[in-house]
């Protein structure tokens, strides 16, 4: 098979390089690259980093970019030139978590401070959840739970990009020390069901990388959970006795760091049948155990499970 024309790829299988399109925003930042080198104004060079140099300008929704030193390329080639890792490895990694990155580019260029602002006047806008509220409902009939976290709020009228306000569920994602990193947003109906729309669940803009966040559930004990998905980590949290957090998706879940304190982790891990959850599980135990932590695997045994889904 022909290199890829103008852009000097070795041979790439077709469905890593399909799924890919429209996605490289997201796969990029999933997978290392601040979200500062994805916007489509003239800045400092990731690779480089000579000033004023380089534009991400993701042209056919390749995530191709320009520097004037470096040169240009598409997403994998700004991988192997970041990590250093070789086209195999690229390819690898983003075959890894193309299908669960949603597709849209950068579409506005936003200030740390910019988006700062915006999740605290979201999360300002919120408040804590009620009985009978959106957010208790659905949490309610999903998980089964009657108290709900603080770091779970219910916001009241929150605008969609298909247009539009909704009831949502936030939850308050930090990094291993506390400090906030992003929310995570749940869009629901009135009547607490997912609300019609393209995207249910979404991450508002953060200032950095999420790598390492998670939304806390409960207090950071001597151990500690992590799951997938906010209703994963609380089904799970009733299951097996144990603090669980949500990493959000799996991408994040195999970068999840636990806070200072923490010697043992129990993952909840999803029985996917594209094998993602269980992967992006194993691969952070291995990490994990690496690093000096006694690790505990738990798995729904029904193919296409989480443990919201596997009841008590």
């Amino acid at each position: 098979m022909p290199s890829r024309k103008g852009y000097g790829m070795q041979q790439l299988k077709p469905r890593t390089a399909d799924e890919a399109v429209g996605r490289w925003p997201g796969i990029l930042q999933a997978l290392g690259v601040d979200p500062r080198y994805l916007g489509k104004k003239h800045g400092p060079c990731p690779i480089c980093g000579g000033r004023d140099r380089y534009r991400f300008d993701d042209k056919e929704g390749r995530g191709t970019w320009f520097c004037s030193h470096c040169g240009s390329g598409d997403g994998f080639k700004l991988l192997q030139s970041l990590h250093g890792w070789n086209f195999s490895q690229a390819a690898k990694e983003v075959d890894r978590v193309a299908r669960i990155v949603p597709a849209g580019a950068v579409t506005q260029e936003r200030t740390e401070e910019n988006k700062l602002q915006a999740l605290r006047e979201t999360w300002g806008d919120s408040r804590p959840v009620t009985r009978g509220d959106p957010v208790w409902k659905y949490l309610t009939d999903r998980v089964g739970i009657d108290r709900v976290p603080p770091d779970i709020r219910f916001h009241p009228a929150l605008k969609h990009s298909d247009g539009g306000r909704h009831p949502a569920m936030l939850a308050r994602m930090c990094y291993p020390d506390g400090t906030g990193a992003s929310l995570h947003r749940t869009y629901l109906t009135k009547d607490g069901r997912k609300a019609s729309v393209s995207q249910v669940k979404k991450f508002m803009a953060a200032p950095k990388p999420l790598n390492s966040a998670a939304v806390r559930l409960g207090a950071g004990e001597i151990f500690l959970g992590i799951a997938e998905g906010i209703e994963t980590a609380l089904a799970a949290a009733l299951r097996f006795s144990v603090p669980v957090w949500a990493a959000t998706n799996a991408v994040l879940l195999e970068a999840w760091t636990p806070p200072i304190g923490v010697e043992r982790v129990l993952i909840a891990g999803d029985n996917d049948a594209s094998f993602t959850g269980q992967a992006a599980a194993f691969s952070l135990a291995r990490r994990l155990v690496h690093d000096g932590y006694a690790v505990e695997i738990q798995i729904p045994e029904t193919e296409g499970k989480d443990w919201a889904d596997a009841g008590l």
